[in-house]
C-alpha cells in the first residue's frame, strides 16, 4: 500500500557508543513536520542492499522515521563484528541496541516512541533489547526469527545454509577491509556460492579442515560455533518477563524457523500479565525471506490472499500501536494463520483452541521403504507387526529439497522417491477434510545398530493430483534425545522411543488426499550427516554404515500426534 508521503533520507548517520565505536544509519524521514514515531532495523547484511531501503521507504511514506542501522563491524560500522552464534553476542548486540533505540528517540521530528523492525538476523537483533529493555521502545516486530531457544530449531547444525552464509558474510566482511580477491559484499558471496563453489565444501571431511581462508575473518568463529551445538545461547525465553510492551511475531510454515511460534506462547504466560492480550501473531504460507511473500513459492498457489507486503504489515501493526488506527493485522484476532488450502483464520490464542490431539499410526508388513512399499498410516493402534528396516549410508545421504539459498520451500518430494533408505506411510485417500493447526509430534520407536545416528520425519501432503508437498519436519540426533544437557550414546539394537518435535502446521487436508510420513536418517545439507561413529562429527572424517530398524507394534507403537480442528 503506498503511504501518503515523500521521503527523504540521510545517510551515514552517526552514533558514538561509549567504547568509542561509531556506528552508522540511514535515516529514512517523512517530509512533513510531524513529530512520527520510529522505527529502526539493526542488520549485518548491509543497509543499502535493495531490500532494506525498500523497506524503509515504503514504512516511512506510511508516516514513520525508519533506521537502518549497520551493526557494528559491518559495512558503514566501525568496530569488530560479533556474530549472533557465539556466547558474547547477545550482551553485545544488548548494549549497542539500547544506545541505538535512545538516540533514535531524540532525532528531528521523532515523537520519543521507539519500534522495531526486521528479518531474521534483523530479528534477533531487536529480541535481544528484552535483555536490556531501552526506556523508549515502545513495541517490537520481529519476522522469522529462531525460536525461543536455540535446541528448539533440533540443535543440529545446518550444514548447507550455515557454510553459504558464513561464505557470504565473510565475503563482506573481506571488502570492508578492502580485500578485492574475493567476492566482497554478502549478494557477491551468495552468488558466488551456488554458481561456482556450488557443494565443494559441504562434502568435505572433516568440515573442520576446511580452510581458514574459505570464511575469513570468520573462520575462528566458525570453527566454535561447530564445535559447541550442544550449547544454549540465546535463552531468550529468560527474556520474556521484561516484555511490557506489545510484540508482534510473525513467521511462514515454510520458514525453518517457524517454531518461533513459542515466542507467542512465551510472552502471554510468563511475560507482564498486563501486555499478555497486546502481543500478535501472524502465521503465512510462506518462507524464510519475505522479499516478496507471493501465493506461489512452490508447485501450489495458494491464492491472492496469500500473497502479502512485509513493510506493510509492520507499518499496519504500527499504525494499531502507535497510531490507533484499525486494521487486519493487528487490531482483528491476535493469531491469524493462513490454513493452506483454505485461507486465513482468526483465534485468540496459539495453539488455537478447542484442539483435539488426534493419534494416526505407523503400520506394514516389514516393506515401507520407498512410497511402493506397503507402509501405511492408520487410525487404530497396530497389534503384532513385522518392523521396517533400512541402511543409512552417510556417504549417500538423502538429498535435501530445498532453495538454491538452502531455504526450505515447498516441493514435490517425487525427486527422492526412488531411495530405499525412506520409509513412507501413507493414509488411504481421506474421506472428509481434515483440519490440523498447531503444533505437530512424533513418536518413533526406532533402534540402530550404531552408537548415535539421527532419526529424520517429514509430514507430506499426497494430493489428489499426485504430487507430494512437504508441509513439516523435524529430526533428532539420537545422543541428545535425553536433552542436550545430557547426551548419551545408544545401545546398539535395544529399542528406544524418540519424541520428534516437529515444525507446526496449519493445513486443509481435503477429501481425496493422503497424509504421509516419511522416516529416514539424513536430510543433506540442510542438516549435517551424523557420521554415525558416537564421535565428533565435525572433527572426525570416519563414515560408518547403521542398519535402522523402526518399530510399529503393541509394545513399540510409533505414532504421529496431530493437532485436529473440530468441525
Amino acid at each position: 500500500m503506498a503511504g501518503p508521503f515523500d521521503v527523504s533520507v540521510v545517510t551515514n548517520a552517526e552514533l558514538r557508543l561509549a567504547d568509542g565505536v561509531t556506528l552508522r544509519s540511514d535515516v529514512y524521514t517523512p517530509d512533513a513536520d510531524g513529530p512520527f514515531p520510529v522505527v529502526i532495523c539493526r542488520t549485518p547484511y548491509d543497509k543499502l542492499a535493495a531490500r532494506n531501503v525498500e523497506f524503509a521507504r515504503t514504512i516511512a511514506a506510511r508516516g514513520y522515521i525508519a533506521v537502518v542501522q549497520d551493526v557494528r563491524g559491518t559495512h558503514a560500522s566501525d568496530g569488530d563484528f560479533v556474530w549472533h552464534y557465539l556466547a558474547a553476542s547477545v550482551d553485545v548486540e544488548a548494549a549497542d541496541g539500547y544506545a541505538c533505540v535512545e538516540w533514535a528517540a531524540k532525532l528531528p521530528k521523532s515523537d520519543g516512541r521507539v519500534g522495531t523492525f526486521g528479518v531474521s538476523y534483523a530479528a534477533w537483533t531487536s529480541w535481544v533489547l528484552l535483555k536490556s529493555r531501552p526506556p523508549s521502545l515502545a513495541a517490537m516486530q520481529a519476522s522469522n526469527i529462531t525460536a525461543s531457544n536455540r535446541h528448539m530449531n533440533f540443535g543440529i547444525t545446518e550444514t548447507g545454509r550455515r557454510l553459504q552464509w558464513t561464505y557470504a558474510m565473510g565475503a563482506s566482511l573481506r571488502g570492508r577491509a578492502g580485500d578485492t580477491r574475493w567476492p566482497s559484499t554478502v549478494a557477491d558471496g551468495e552468488a558466488d556460492w551456488m554458481t561456482r563453489l556450488r557443494d565443494k565444501w559441504t562434502w568435505r571431511l572433516p568440515l573442520s579442515s576446511i580452510p581458514d581462508r574459505v570464511f575469513g575473518q570468520l573462520a575462528s568463529d566458525q570453527h566454535v560455533y561447530m564445535g559447541e551445538q550442544e550449547k544454549e545461547l540465546w535463552g531468550f525465553d529468560r527474556f520474556y518477563g521484561n516484555a511490557d510492551l506489545p510484540i508482534f511475531v510473525q513467521t511462514g510454515w515454510w520458514d525453518r524457523f517457524s517454531l518461533s511460534v513459542s515466542h507467542y506462547e512465551g510472552l502471554r504466560n510468563d511475560g507482564p500479565p498486563a501486555f499478555a492480550a497486546r502481543h500478535r501473531l501472524v502465521v503465512g504460507p510462506w518462507p524464510h525471506f519475505p522479499l516478496n511473500y507471493r501465493s506461489d513459492i512452490g508447485p501450489v498457489d495458494y491464492g491472492p490472499d496469500a500473497a502479502a507486503s512485509y513493510p506493510d504489515m509492520v507499518a499496519d501493526w504500527y499504525d494499531f500501536e502507535f497510531k490507533g488506527r484499525e486494521n487486519e493485522t493487528a487490531s482483528g484476532a491476535r493469531v491469524r494463520l493462513f490454513i493452506l488450502n483454505e485461507g486465513w483464520r482468526g483465534f485468540e490464542t496459539w495453539p488455537p483452541p478447542g484442539l483435539q490431539e488426534v493419534s494416526w499410526y505407523l503400520s506394514s508388513g516389514g516393506s515401507a521403504n520407498t512410497p511402493g512399499g506397503d507402509g501405511a498410516l492408520v487410525a487404530e493402534a497396530p497389534a503384532d507387526e513385522t518392523p521396517d528396516t533400512y541402511s543409512y549410508d552417510p556417504a549417500d545421504p538423502v538429498m535435501s529439497l530445498m532453495g538454491s539459498d538452502s531455504q526450505y520451500l515447498p516441493v514435490d518430494q517425487k525427486a527422492n522417491a526412488h531411495r530405499d533408505d525412506i520409509l513412507v506411510y501413507r493414509s488411504e485417500p481421506l474421506e472428509r477434510d481434515m483440519v490440523l493447526a498447531g503444533p505437530l509430534k512424533i513418536e518413533l520407536w526406532a533402534a540402530s545398530d550404531r552408537r548415535d545416528t539421527d532419526f529424520c520425519v517429514r509430514l507430506i501432503e499426497e494430493r489428489a493430483e499426485g504430487i507430494a508437498i512437504n508441509i513439516s519436519g523435524g529430526i533428532m540426533r539420537a545422543r541428545y534425545r535425553n536433552g542436550y544437557d545430557t547426551p548419551k550414546l545408544l545401545e546398539p539394537g535395544v529399542p528406544e522411543r524418540f519424541d520428534i518435535v516437529m515444525l507446526p502446521v496449519g493445513i486443509r487436508f481435503q477429501a481425496g488426499s493422503r497424509l504421509r510420513i516419511d522416516v529416514t536418517s539424513s536430510d543433506f545439507p540442510a542438516y549435517d550427516r551424523n557420521h554415525n561413529t558416537g564421535g565428533d562429527d565435525w572433527n572426525e572424517s570416519t563414515l560408518l554404515v547403521a542398519q535402522q530398524t523402526v518399530f510399529h507394534d503393541a509394545a513399540r507403537p510409533s505414532r504421529l500426534v496431530l493437532p485436529v480442528l473440530p468441525g
